[in-house]
Order: structure tokens, then C-alpha cells, then sequence
């Protein structure tokens, strides 16, 4: 037997009815299913009925001289040290930022595991290359084969030799633009002199 909480009379707990209790509200793993699932759905929608696609609207070289009578962009290594603009300009569709990466490429479409990536830039509010507007980088090509973009002492500098085989060649420079949902690529075509 206990005590009344007065402490006077004694209470037989068992005789007494018991009221139902309340089903318990399941709070914890419920509720997180809940919002996952409200959160992956939102994202989904989000995604799917936004058009989150990227576009290049620009994309242009300029080489060590004018451009060819076909369009490329003569890049010499022995005129400015082999300096060549990339310029470019990328529609990201206000998803907050891209990733732009460059490649060398016998053709003018992208085969990852053929062309040769000699740089690559991370285009959002908070880097050097903006999203909203048009960007242009500074690159060389070397006597030795190599390729790299900005200041020579802090490039990741790549040996474009695999693919070179002797120059003059034609060849052409890929733009890969990225968002977390989108893809896009654009072509320039250069003689490597």
C-alpha cells in the first residue's frame, strides 16, 4: 500500500480504476523520418521543376596572333612564352555556382578518358572566378608540351605529350561547365605551333 500524497490516508493502488493513458507521441525517429523525407521531397521539386540548367553563352581563346582563316587560335610557344586567353561566360541558372574545367582534345567533343584536364576553376560568390559574370584566365603551352594557367610558380602544370604527337597540330580546347545537376560543354579549335 502507499500513501495518499498528503500522507494521511492510505491508497490500495490496485483497487483503485485506472484511467486509460494517452498513446505515447512517438517524437524522436518519427519526426526525423518526417523531415528527411519532407526535406527529399522539397529537394526533388525543387530540381525537377527547376530548370537548373547551365549554359556556356560565351566561350573564346586568344592565341599568340590573330586567329586562322578556319577559326583556331595559334598558340606558340615561342611568341609570349606560349600565352593563350581562355574568356568565358556560364549561365548557371542561379544555382549558386560551377565548376568550369578545361581540356586539350584531339575533336571537339569531350572523351574524359582520352583528352588531357589542364585546369580547372570553382566559379561561386566566394572565388576568384565569379558566376556572373564573363571570366578569363591566363594559360601557357610550352617548348617541353606542358600546359598550365596562371602564375607559373603555383600551376598544376600537365603534360599534354600523350596526345601531342608532333606540331604543328590541330587540336581543340573543351569547356566542361558544371552545376550539381547539370553539364555543359563548348569547343574553340587551336593550332599548337
Amino acid at each position: 500500500m502507499n500513501y495518499s500524497e498528503s500522507g494521511r490516508q492510505p491508497v490500495d493502488r490496485e483497487r483503485q480504476p485506472r484511467r486509460p493513458t494517452p498513446p505515447a507521441k512517438e517524437k524522436g525517429p518519427n519526426m526525423i523520418k518526417h523531415l528527411l523525407l519532407s526535406s527529399l521531397l522539397s529537394l526533388i521539386s525543387v530540381s525537377c521543376g527547376n530548370d537548373s540548367d547551365v549554359d556556356i553563352n560565351e566561350f573564346d581563346i586568344t592565341g599568340s596572333a590573330a586567329d586562322l582563316e578556319d577559326g583556331s587560335a595559334p598558340v606558340d610557344p615561342a611568341i609570349n612564352s606560349g600565352r593563350f586567353d581562355l574568356t568565358w561566360k556560364v549561365d548557371d541558372d542561379n544555382a549558386f555556382g560551377y565548376t568550369a574545367r578545361f581540356f586539350l582534345s584531339l575533336n571537339s567533343n569531350l572523351d574524359e578518358s582520352n583528352d588531357i584536364a589542364f585546369f580547372s576553376a570553382i566559379c561561386d560568390e566566394f572565388a576568384s572566378c565569379d558566376r556572373d559574370r564573363r571570366n578569363d584566365e591566363a594559360c601557357f603551352f610550352s617548348n617541353d608540351l606542358v600546359m598550365f594557367c596562371g602564375d607559373e610558380d603555383d600551376a598544376v602544370k600537365r603534360d599534354v605529350d600523350e596526345i601531342v604527337d608532333s606540331l604543328p597540330m590541330d587540336a581543340y580546347i573543351i569547356i566542361e561547365a558544371c552545376t550539381t545537376f547539370d553539364c555543359d560543354t563548348a569547343s574553340h579549335p587551336v593550332r599548337l605551333l
